[in-house]
């Protein structure tokens, strides 16, 4: 058996429990995290299906890719009447990150890419400390126009070995109009 076919047959498992959920994140939620599959925002936070909208990228660290993101997420949630702004934002990164590994002289490149920034800025960037990457992400929302002055921005740092969650920057609202 395939994974597909592990798939496919787990789906249908699933979907005899099915329900329809809105448009809109039930805990009006979103959460930037990293794809590594040890950080499922829905098992950290104990979410269910319809809690969250969730933005993967590299690292939970805000580009902008994700910039975009959350600026057509907050559009989209205007279109089916969610207030501007009203949307709590939760940044995640966490402990013992890949990223880490990008810092190499012949990956820098890359990872400058990534992030929107030239190599010699990267250092300010605070890609081997996920603390750290947390302060500096909040600082570059609050500075961006696209996001919505009144949004709530958690940045938080979740441990990979104790599974906690650690609180480290939080600004509600982001910025003052």
């Amino acid at each position: 058996m395939t994974v597909i076919d592990t798939l496919i047959e787990r789906n249908a498992d699933a979907a005899q429990a099915h329900r329809a959920l809105g448009n809109l994140p039930r805990l009006n939620l979103c959460i930037v995290t990293c794809p590594d599959p040890r950080v499922d925002p829905a098992h950290v936070f104990g979410l269910n299906p319809g809690d969250a909208a969730v933005v993967r990228a590299a690292a939970g660290r805000v580009s902008p890719i994700v910039i975009q993101q959350l600026a057509f997420l907050s559009a989209t949630g205007a279109d089916y009447g969610q207030t501007p702004g009203s949307v709590e934002l939760v940044l995640m990164t966490h402990t013992n990150c890949g990223i880490e590994n990008f810092t190499s002289l012949d990956r820098r490149g890359a990872l400058a890419a990534f992030l929107g920034c030239g190599e010699d800025e990267l250092d300010a960037r605070a890609v081997t400390d996920p603390r750290e990457a947390v302060r500096v992400d909040v600082s570059l929302l609050a500075d961006n126009p696209l996001i919505p002055a009144s949004v709530a921005v958690t940045g938080v740092v979740y441990d990979v070995e104790s599974g906690l969650v650690e609180v480290i920057e939080r600004r509600a609202p982001l910025r003052s109009s």
